[in-house]
């Protein structure tokens, strides 16, 4: 293993721990067994250590990490370059012309080199809805070219597995997202009955979500629970409501304790791809979820109701004050469950997996 190093590849900060992106993106690297090192390019941290290199910018933009991919490549180079066995696993939560970029420069320069592209979603499906028709275009013609030209490429679940083949004829390997968590010390942090969504607001899925419990179930659940409050983690959210409590980034501790603690975690998203790793990481410690089908798409679950699977708005306030009501029991039920989803979601029995199949 002396002889194997793995370039881990980010276009956004993992370290600090400040999405579910980034959650699963430390859970891999942790679990992976070779000598490795984390490229992250970041506007919030500028951590370099043996373990990570960061390669700072100012502001967030796609321009700011653009002038910035020449200097990753330089890095991820001189780092790979005395190792017998160079590979280099792409993180694809953002913009697919970073993963290309990297792909095509060291595919065209160091041919020796193994790139795993690890798809979190397909984004042309993203892009489709929230950008406009050039950056459409561009994305699925090169999402195409990186599902393409890796060595391995993979997808976080069998339907996208199925969608992937379908829009780009391209067989993946099948990597869903997983997790690792440690023990915690449970804490009440928040002395209020409250249900959470977390996710930065900034994407614009999230904000959808978002702005509909704030418009729609918030107002109509207060009518029943005057003092209930919903908690937002993961940023981007400004507006001030008398119900909201807005926590912004928090540690992973804080974020387990929200979740446990919430009367439930409500993820009512219409539109998204990919896998919801907040979802299986209330799951596997024991939180109540309340989820559309969008939201749980991809996550085999043991047991309903928890989770309870709700689209329809009016069933769903139904279930919220059920759910809050009736608290205590159906908690039982989900503490019970949480096991199933530790072994079922865990990285560490992923990557042994992924690692034999693939031969690496």
């Amino acid at each position: 293993m002396n002889d194997i190093k793995t370039a881990f590849v980010t276009f956004f900060p993992i370290k600090p721990d400040t999405m579910g992106s980034s959650a699963v993106v430390n859970s891999r690297f942790a679990n992976w067994p070779f000598k490795k090192k984390i490229f992250q390019i970041t506007h919030v941290s500028k951590i370099s250590n043996q373990k990570i290199e960061s390669i700072f910018i100012k502001k967030e933009s796609p321009i700011n990490k653009i002038l910035r991919l020449p200097i990753m490549c330089l890095k991820i180079n001189e780092y790979l370059k005395k190792s017998k066995k160079k590979i280099i696993i792409i993180e694809g939560a953002s913009w697919i012309f970073y993963s290309f970029f990297i792909l095509f420069f060291f595919k065209t320069f160091y041919t020796k080199v193994k790139v795993i592209y690890i798809s979190h979603s397909i984004e042309s499906e993203i892009r489709k809805k929230y950008s406009n028709i050039i950056i459409f275009y561009l994305t699925k013609y090169l999402e195409k070219l990186v599902f393409k030209l890796s060595d391995i490429s993979t997808s976080v679940s069998s339907k996208e597995r199925k969608k992937i083949k379908m829009i780009y004829n391209v067989n993946t390997t099948l990597f869903p997202n997983a997790i690792s968590i440690n023990k915690f010390k449970k804490k009440n942090i928040i002395n209020y009955n409250y249900i959470i969504y977390t996710g930065s607001y900034s994407y614009k899925p999230n904000k959808d979500a978002i702005d509909h419990l704030n418009r729609f179930v918030m107002p109509r659940l207060l009518k029943k629970i005057p003092n209930l409050k919903l908690v937002l983690t993961g940023g981007g959210y400004i507006k001030k409501l008398p119900w909201i409590i807005n926590k912004g980034v928090v540690s992973k501790k804080d974020l387990l304790n929200l979740l446990f603690f919430s009367k439930c975690l409500c993820v009512p998203l219409k539109f998204g791809s990919g896998t919801r790793i907040k979802i299986i990481e209330a799951l596997s410690i024991g939180a109540i979820v309340v989820s559309s089908k969008k939201g749980i798409e991809g996550i085999q679950t043991k047991i309903f109701n928890p989770p309870f699977i709700i689209d329809k708005d009016k069933k769903l306030i139904q279930s919220l004050l059920k759910i809050i009501k009736d608290n205590k029991n159906i908690k039982r039920k989900a503490i019970l469950s949480k096991n199933y989803y530790l072994k079922k979601y865990s990285m560490k029995n992923l990557i042994k997996k992924f690692i034999y199949e693939n031969r690496i």
